[in-house]
């Protein structure tokens, strides 16, 4: 569930806001289409729909729609000149929402409405070892929901994941069925040991997550694998299986690979979305 949907529904109990949301993008536009932003009528904003020029005018345009207590459909040009153009160097267009939500309990229910709506689902980790505390702490920020778990209460502490849905303390394998995965939930294995990765990742091939990713060395993998065919499971599932999980950018230390992990996410929810990952770019100075 979108942190900043939730944000707003608990502000709405007592104060107006104009939901900003971005409808199409075309081009090169700094956010895609689900973009969102709030503009409550203190002048606070929750969320951005990309920064600069762009989001400055929309501000302005929300602030309008706050006083006239109406709502409004925009398009802008995200260009250097030409008609209802921000002065923007994109190239791109966009075509943004302007809700007018009174405060209440009516706009409290819309706000909780579309915060089930707009997140990627629920990211679940397996293992609360160094690597998931590491990600944990990244992945609030980047609008994912996560769960975590694992079968040793002194890591299974509801106080060392302060953003968590759920700390579960139990086996893990079970708790793959306690969770039940859509195909909009994201899988994290990274348990102790090869034993647990194997149980829950043989669980979870059987679910249908989005996306199943697996931690470990190439030898633990290949072990792993060896162990699921011959329990029957074929390339074509496990071809499911990102591992070693994470992108390629020579992650050594937790914080590191959490950072390599948290953009493998990213980039499958950019998929998701129809946004694509794009590649990433060395600028030179």
């Amino acid at each position: 569930m979108n942190q900043g949907m939730k944000q707003l529904a608990r502000r709405l109990e007592t104060e107006p806001a104009v939901l900003v949301t971005i409808l199409e993008s075309r081009g090169s536009a700094p956010r895609h289409a689900g973009a969102f932003m709030a503009v409550l009528g203190s002048g606070e904003c929750i969320g951005t729909i990309g920064g600069g020029r762009v989001e400055a005018v929309c501000q302005q345009r929300a602030a309008r729609a706050l006083e006239e207590q109406q709502s409004a459909v925009e398009e802008y040009d995200l260009n250097d000149r030409g008609p209802n153009q921000v002065g923007m160097a994109c190239g791109g267009q966009v075509r943004v929402e302007f809700l007018y939500l009174p405060a209440g309990e009516a706009s409290v229910q819309e706000a909780q409405r579309r915060a089930a709506q707009t997140g990627a689902g629920r990211v679940l980790l397996f293992g609360a070892g160094h690597v998931a505390r590491a990600l944990a702490a990244l992945l609030p920020a980047l609008e994912f929901e996560y769960w975590v778990v694992d079968d040793r209460p002194e890591f299974a502490v509801e106080s060392a994941f302060p953003g968590a849905a759920g700390v579960l303390c139990e086996e893990m394998a079970a708790a793959v069925d306690c969770l039940e995965p859509t195909e909009e939930d994201l899988i994290v294995i990274m348990t102790r040991g090869h034993e647990h990765d194997y149980e829950v990742l043989r669980k979870a091939l059987t679910t249908p997550a989005g996306h199943i990713g697996l931690m470990g060395s190439r030898r633990k993998i290949a072990m792993t694998r060896q162990k699921l065919e011959e329990e029957g499971f074929g390339a074509e599932q496990f071809a499911r299986v990102s591992t070693p999980i994470g992108l390629s950018i020579g992650a050594e230390t937790p914080a590191e690979i959490a950072v390599s992990v948290a953009g493998q996410l990213i980039a499958w929810r950019a998929g998701q979305r129809g946004a694509g990952a794009k590649p990433l770019e060395l600028i030179h100075s």
